[in-house]
């Protein structure tokens, strides 16, 4: 049985009607059929979405754009495709892979919840991106993205710099307190960096004691202020056991991209590494 037929008559077809998956069918970009799945998932009563235009439904001006750009091009084509949407659904945002069916003048909209898959894809991925004790980006993901800052700071001539910031007594927490400790100041200082980042700057853990922030189109100079709300942010930021205040030593070193120096990230890792030992 082929989809058109299957929709012939929405409502009377208990396939159609309870089907698990949402349901729209829209002529002249105005919503004539929607089943009960497509009520939960738009939540609004099916009452409701009857003879709505597809542009007035409860979702966002993106979400919104990309129906009607699918739903037109299904209704030029007059053939089938998927894309897949986000959508702000009652259960929240919801991830789904919308098929577009060209029928009888009609556009069939299908859509199938995929939110399982797509949350296990984001976590497979973030996982091979971050650091799972601090939630910052990884070392490897650090020389990716360091590397790309390199090649776009040549390429636009804009300065890039980098801070590295390094708890100079880490070890001696490790060995007075245990190593669960030092994993509460790290933790710490990864929230306390969090806090001070602009939206165009990042922040990686480097290794056992150490972390990198990358700010992007900023002088040396610059790396003094973050240097500046950095100390300020952790001093706001008490790290205590047992009623005890653990005092956390931290040294900064800053560098700024140097064109012909600094061919790698290494290069330039290395300089900012070397002013902060040097601090």
């Amino acid at each position: 049985m082929s989809i058109e037929t299957a929709l012939t008559e929405h409502a009377s077809n208990p396939l159609v009607e309870f089907n698990p998956n949402a349901i729209l069918v829209v002529e002249n970009m105005q919503i004539v059929y929607a089943n009960e799945a497509a009520g939960h998932v738009f939540h609004t009563q099916v009452s409701e979405l009857i003879n709505l235009a597809l542009t007035n439904l409860n979702q966002s001006e993106e979400s919104l754009a990309v129906l009607t750009q699918h739903t037109q091009q299904a209704t030029e084509s007059k053939s089938s495709h998927q894309q897949h949407i986000t959508l702000m659904s009652g259960a929240g945002i919801r991830y789904y892979d919308a098929t577009f069916f060209f029928a009888q003048k009609q556009v069939y909209i299908f859509f199938q919840d995929i939110s399982s898959q797509v949350q296990t894809e984001n976590a497979l991925q973030a996982q091979a991106t971050h650091d799972p004790l601090t939630g910052l980006f990884n070392r490897q993901q650090l020389f990716l993205m360091g590397a790309q800052d390199i090649a776009r700071s040549k390429r636009y001539n804009n300065p890039v710099s980098i801070l590295v910031v390094t708890i100079a007594n880490m070890r001696h927490i490790n060995q007075s307190y245990g190593y669960a400790m030092g994993d509460h100041v790290l933790i710490n200082l990864s929230r306390s960096l969090k806090d001070v980042l602009r939206e165009s700057d990042y922040a990686a853990r480097l290794d056992n004691k150490s972390f990198v922030i990358c700010l992007i189109d900023a002088t040396l100079e610059q790396t003094d202020i973050v240097t500046l709300r950095i100390k300020s942010a952790v001093a706001n930021r008490d790290i205590t056991i047992a009623d005890t205040n653990i005092p956390v030593e931290i040294s900064f070193g800053g560098a700024e991209l140097d064109h012909e120096a600094d061919h790698q990230f290494d290069d330039f890792l290395l300089r900012a590494e070397k002013n902060c030992a040097e601090s």
